[in-house]
């Protein structure tokens, strides 16, 4: 029987280190028997060595600075490179609607194929929170980016308030929920806490910890804003993730906090921290939080997209208002003078993740929607 041949196409890629990398990486090791899998992404690094055989490096911008990450340049070479990848899919299957996932959408429509985006966040909200858009600005580009939702043979959702959301906005395509999973052997509590932070060079201090991109839209100086509200001797931020630099000099201009870039090994980070922080403004599922509860750490986050629901309250974290540095620094105190609570919503939060976040179930249920979307070709 022939493999569907199945192009995930993608803005981000190593060593910048995200949820929809690590869902990505996720897909493919479970999927990789199943599918003849190409991977369109953006070339970050001249030296650096595909992680999977079948990877196309799009050439980067030398011209435009956007976002967080550099954009792919809009050049003829990147524009046949696309070409050719969507013309030799079955389906194309897009991650988010950054340059790669807006110039594949459109060669894929041109061609005809059979197209499948995974909603990992809103990118309207992304653009409001980065650019500062108005109003009247954000409804025009909300109207063009469902106008291209619309235009899918299925979307794929992290959790189905989600769903419900988009549809309340005029999302007509066939949408399913996939939730989002954690490899619960790799991030795990460590044995010992103070033996973790050793390793780290970080000593007895307790520490807070966040995972991430360091931009606006995940409000992360409202962290660094709190931290200092809190100047406790023994006490260190630990910022696991880069960014905007204007933001990144900040937090390394801060005593006792550290940042680290992007790091592959992760679990490492958060076995260390005792608190994790999540700041977010626009935030769907949050594996990066995931990730933390997994590995045993209380959680402070606000309360929005899916985390709302997966959080509870007393049980395996708190919340905060949004940009309200006061109240997260009370919120961060209450954990830190409490360490029977702290260690009880850590055992709580890494059981929640345990019991409701499987890759192995959502990845399934992909493998079959796509088998329906294009039924395997028998030789």
């Amino acid at each position: 029987m022939e493999k569907t041949k199945l192009l995930i196409a993608a803005d981000t890629y190593y060593p910048k280190v995200d949820g929809v990398l690590m869902f990505m990486e996720e897909f493919i090791k479970r999927s990789e028997n199943d599918f003849d899998i190409r991977l369109l992404v953006p070339k970050y690094s001249d030296k650096q060595k595909s992680k999977f055989t079948k990877t196309i490096f799009l050439d980067l911008s030398k011209r435009i600075k956007a976002f967080t990450y550099e954009p792919i340049a809009i050049s003829r070479i990147n524009r046949r490179k696309i070409k050719k990848e969507v013309k030799e899919a079955d389906i194309v299957f897009i991650q988010e609607l950054g340059p790669v996932g807006f110039l594949t959408f459109r060669q894929a429509k041109k061609q005809k194929k059979k197209i499948i985006f995974y909603i990992h966040n809103t990118p309207w909200e992304f653009l409001s929170k980065h650019y500062k858009l108005n109003k009247y600005i954000l409804q025009i580009v909300k109207k063009y980016f469902i106008r291209i939702y619309n235009k899918a043979n299925l979307l794929l959702v992290p959790y189905n308030d989600f769903k419900t959301e988009l549809q309340h906005l005029g999302i007509k395509a066939h949408m399913e929920v996939a939730r989002l999973g954690v490899d619960i052997e790799r991030f795990k509590p460590s044995d010992l806490k103070m033996r973790a932070k050793a390793c780290l060079k970080l000593g007895d201090q307790k520490i807070i910890g966040y995972v991430g991109r360091i931009s606006n839209e995940k409000n992360t100086l409202i962290l660094l804003d709190a931290f200092k509200i809190l100047n406790h001797e023994n006490l260190h931020l630990l910022i696991v993730g880069d960014g905007q630099k204007e933001l990144v000099k900040k937090f390394k201009e801060t005593k006792n906090c550290t940042v680290t870039g992007f790091v592959k090994d992760v679990e490492k980070y958060t076995q260390a921290m005792d608190i994790f922080v999540m700041p977010s403004l626009t935030e769907t599922t949050s594996l990066a939080t995931l990730e933390a509860m997994a590995s045993g750490v209380p959680i402070i986050s606000t309360k929005l997209g899916f985390m709302k629901h997966y959080i509870v309250k007393n049980y395996n974290g708190l919340f905060f208002p949004r940009n309200s540095a006061s109240m997260l620094a009370v919120q961060i105190n209450k954990l830190l003078e409490d360490q029977e609570l702290r260690e009880s919503m850590g055992r709580n939060a890494r059981k929640t993740v345990a019991y409701s976040f499987s890759w192995e179930r959502s990845i399934n249920k992909i493998k079959r929607l796509l088998r329906i979307i294009n039924p395997p070709k028998t030789n």
